[in-house]
């Protein structure tokens, strides 16, 4: 199983402003300054990925949520279709480019499996290149209703120019049950309802032996999570991936931004060691949070996942080592499980 991050930020797209470019580039030269550079670029470029930090030669990026999972073949499965679906939406362009057009091959599927309807898990559709070309299938799942009336608001006037009556591509509409599994795409996948308003619901995907748990727009109370028996637990159990949402710090989650519907990374620590969950990943990012902060926010999380585990093993009824590893998403990431 492989995984790409396409989008990661929450709430709405958040690009990189002039002021935070410049900043990065002042931190590169000050890091710079002294040293004797090699004058080769791709001897640079290696200097600069060993000597700064990620929050200075990259960005954890701006685009709403959007992640990849990438089975092999012409089944493409896509969790939510914010601003990053353009993403991948170019990037399968330019894999069938023919001099200037595309030309894309005729019964390529893409599973597109929406975890809830605000704006913000919808924003790419329209730019979203196989919806506009013959031969081109599209299944769009979720547990909400009314789907199908969500993603045609996306293509009405006045907010997008292009009716939706002019797609080419093969749309249809499939509403999944929280409970039941469902094999779509060579991939066992299974939903639970998750607190957050108007509902939003988590993904367990199982492909060949190795789990991805999608859990984005959850917030969870401090007195339930705690309780031996929160239902999540078993959702995200064994995981290999835990993609979850860390919008807010624990202050944040707890006070300013109770019933907000996000959580912290210190609920998702304490979540993922009790679930035996090996790799968490942090997503969801506040669109106020800049690339230093985020990275500030690893920084902490890892600190806290060692102290966790320690005290897990001391004092918990929960083996002292997961989560093994805790990641920030960032959109361009790839991960192979």
């Amino acid at each position: 199983m492989k995984i790409k991050f396409w989008g990661t930020r929450g709430s709405l797209p958040a690009p990189l402003t002039a002021g935070q470019v410049q900043d990065k580039v002042v931190q590169a030269l000050s890091a710079a300054h002294g040293q004797n550079l090699p004058a080769d670029e791709s001897a640079l470029a290696e200097w600069v990925a060993r000597h700064l930090p990620f929050s200075v030669h990259g960005t954890y990026g701006g685009n709403t949520a959007c992640v990849q999972i990438n089975t092999g073949g012409s089944d493409y499965i896509l969790l939510d279709a914010g601003t990053g679906l353009r993403d991948f939406a170019q990037d399968y362009r330019n894999q069938h480019l023919h001099g200037s057009k595309p030309s894309f091959p005729v019964g390529a599927h893409f599973h597109l499996f929406l975890s809830h309807l605000h704006w913000d898990h919808l924003q790419g559709l329209p730019f979203f290149y196989p919806v506009y070309a013959e031969g081109q299938q599209i299944t769009i799942y979720g547990a909400h209703d009314k789907i199908e009336e969500a993603v045609r608001a996306q293509f009405s006037t006045p907010y997008f120019p292009v009716p939706y009556e002019y797609l080419k591509a093969k749309i249809a509409y499939r509403q999944l049950t929280p409970g039941q599994d469902y094999e779509i795409a060579h991939t066992q996948v299974r939903l639970i309802e998750q607190n957050h308003p108007g509902a939003s619901y988590g993904y367990r995907c199982e492909c060949e032996g190795k789990v991805l748990v999608y859990s984005t727009d959850c917030e969870h109370k401090q007195a339930e999570a705690t309780a031996v028996d929160y239902p999540i637990l078993d959702f995200f159990a064994d995981a290999d991936v835990l993609i979850f949402d860390a919008m807010y710090s624990l202050e944040e989650a707890i006070y300013s931004k109770a019933d907000w519907g996000h959580s912290s990374n210190v609920i998702g620590v304490e979540l993922a060691a009790r679930a035996r969950v090996r790799r968490l990943v942090l997503f969801h990012h506040d669109p106020h949070n800049t690339d230093a902060q985020l990275e500030e926010t690893l920084f902490n999380t890892r600190m806290y996942a060692e102290l966790y585990r320690q005290e897990a093993g001391r004092h918990l009824n929960i083996s002292g080592k997961f989560p093994t590893e805790v990641l920030t998403a960032y959109d361009g990431m790839e991960l192979e499980v």
